[in-house]
């Protein structure tokens, strides 16, 4: 493999600066682009930086189309579309409808655990080499 290799990731939130030093570990040289300073209360800041394999259950869960029209109905709900826009959604919006089985969501939640188990000794791995007092 080449070292000289110039790698840029999108998003100096924990996931981007975790990548970038790992990348950074193993030789490449590395650019990160974000819109904000590292650390902004951008992507990271709602979830604390934590990720955890017991977080592995995906959107798309059988139950979750159910609450689909509640959902749009509440001004104060999670979802929200520009219905100007739903035409252009529609193949995604079947798409998404046809992976909202059970077995599709125990696949995901499957895959998804055993990646986010790897997470906290990456971190820790990471947080042994620096510096956290202040």
């Amino acid at each position: 493999m080449n070292k000289n290799i110039k790698v840029g990731i999108v998003g100096a939130g924990i996931q981007g600066v975790s990548n970038a030093l790992f990348l950074q570990k193993k030789g490449f040289h590395v650019t990160i682009f974000d819109r904000d300073n590292p650390g902004a209360q951008a992507a990271s800041y709602g979830n604390a930086g934590h990720f955890s394999p017991y977080a592995s259950v995906p959107l798309n869960r059988p139950d979750v189309l159910a609450d689909v029209p509640s959902m749009l109905l509440s001004s104060s709900g999670p979802l929200a579309l520009k219905w100007n826009y739903v035409p252009k959604m529609i193949p995604w919006f079947l798409k998404f409808i046809m992976n909202s089985t059970t077995k599709k969501m125990m696949h995901t939640a499957k895959n998804m655990h055993q990646i986010l188990d790897l997470a906290l000794p990456a971190y820790d791995e990471l947080f042994d080499e620096i510096d956290l007092e202040v």
